[in-house]
């Protein structure tokens, strides 16, 4: 407990209130910590110059084994493995000695890592030379005692070295961290003054896009009020109707050939099989009848007709009579009929109308305006619902920084106080 308060004095003598920019917080810390730890580093510099010391004994203490000479009546057998052994040791210790880097920083927490690396390789040195020392202590008594008195004091030093740092290891585990918590506190305002400038800018371009958008769609509803509009309405309910009816001809005309689809696919795989071959247009006119029936309007297929109610009749399509029946009426139906002539015709024509009102439409100029207005429209309120995402995003991003920068000076407080003893207000 003295040797706490040698180094860190009486905590429960805190003074008056210290107010520090943020700014100039990491040189005043540097500073105080170079006076908190004062008493530390003095006694952290004369443990460094004891263990460099006994470095240096060491160094001799392994020539001096490496050069004893083995009594006179050791046995031959012995002496060999007494020198393969000291070789080991002699190995070991020269690991030791080259991995032992003393910091040339004084600060307290280098001293602990430096601890922690040596403890591990003097730990190491030792495991791996257990059986070697034995061998050693016994055929080289002398220059063993030596070596294992330097290997002993090293390790007896970084314990004296580790005890001082254990006094205040809080307070060092606290000040070593002081520096992240700063940058993260910086980094930190820097991010709230970047959202802070941003919102503005994302709420300025909102209300721009929402003006532009209540402009937009006044525009187009007078657009929608003037004659050229009105008449591009009347044109798309033509147009819509004629769609209607073309799209209506081509279903009845699918209708009018399903009665015949078993055929028709039983004659396919005949040609296909080459027990039923048919001319070029009748093998045309076949495929259009069970791909698109529509497509067969206007070309003259009462010879095609006539051949398949033969194959009916014949029965080389092999058709139960009830669907043979079905199959011929329908045959006589379209062939003594001028059903799809007519239904050619009707579409024809509104093909035609269609293809004029089109045309007409297209002319329209306001007709193309409108269309281009309303795809700006439609960008508009796309920009808009996406900077209301930004925004609820940055806002609650915002809001979620501010809470944790809190907290984080909150904590910088608690940790500075409980570092250096003293009342230190931040100011940002």
């Amino acid at each position: 407990m003295k040797f706490i308060k040698r180094i860190f004095g009486n905590k429960e003598d805190i003074p008056k209130e210290i107010s520090i920019k943020i700014d100039d917080l990491s040189v005043w810390i540097e500073t105080e910590s170079q006076k908190q730890f004062s008493v530390l580093r003095s006694d952290i510099k004369q443990k460094y110059d004891e263990i460099s010391a006994t470095l240096e004994n060491l160094s001799t203490s392994r020539d001096q084994l490496k050069d004893a000479k083995f009594g006179e009546k050791t046995y031959k057998r012995l002496a060999k493995a007494g020198t393969s052994n000291r070789d080991n040791l002699i190995k070991n210790i020269n690991v030791l000695i080259e991995r032992t880097i003393i910091p040339e920083d004084i600060d307290p927490s280098k001293a602990v890592e430096f601890y922690i690396d040596m403890k591990s390789t003097l730990k190491t040195c030792l495991d791996n030379t257990t059986r070697s020392q034995e061998y050693v202590k016994l055929i080289f008594p002398e220059g063993y005692k030596v070596v294992v008195i330097d290997l002993k004091r090293l390790d007896t030093l970084l314990d004296e070295l580790m005890y001082f740092i254990e006094g205040v290891k809080d307070e060092l585990d606290v000040y070593t961290k002081l520096p992240e918590d700063i940058e993260i506190i910086n980094q930190s305002r820097h991010q709230i003054k970047e959202m802070t400038d941003n919102i503005p800018q994302l709420e300025a371009k909102y209300e721009s896009l929402k003006n532009n958008l209540h402009t937009g769609e006044d525009r187009l509803a007078e657009m929608d009020r003037s004659e050229e509009i009105i008449k591009a309405n009347e044109l798309e309910k033509q147009i819509k109707i004629l769609n209607n009816r073309i799209s209506g001809i081509n279903s009845n005309v699918k209708e009018l050939f399903a009665p015949l689809s078993k055929a028709l696919l039983r004659m396919q795989k005949q040609h296909e099989s080459g027990r039923h071959t048919l001319s070029s247009i009748n093998s045309n006119n076949l495929r259009t009848l069970i791909e698109d029936p529509a497509l067969i309007l206007g070309n003259d297929i009462n010879s095609f007709l006539n051949e398949i109610r033969k194959s009916v009749e014949d029965g080389t399509l092999g058709l139960k009579q009830q669907k043979a029946n079905k199959t011929t009426e329908q045959i006589d139906r379209l062939t003594g009929s001028d059903i799809l002539l007519s239904m050619y015709r009707d579409r024809e024509s509104d093909s035609a109308k269609l293809t004029g009102l089109l045309e007409e439409r297209n002319r329209l100029t306001v007709y193309k305006e409108r269309t281009r207005f309303e795809k700006k429209l439609s960008d508009y309120r796309s920009s808009i619902n996406s900077i209301e995402q930004s925004l609820d995003i940055e806002r609650k991003d915002l809001d979620s920084l501010i809470e944790k920068i809190e907290q984080l000076k909150t904590k910088l407080n608690s940790d500075l106080s409980f570092v250096f003893n003293k009342d230190i207000k931040i100011v940002y």
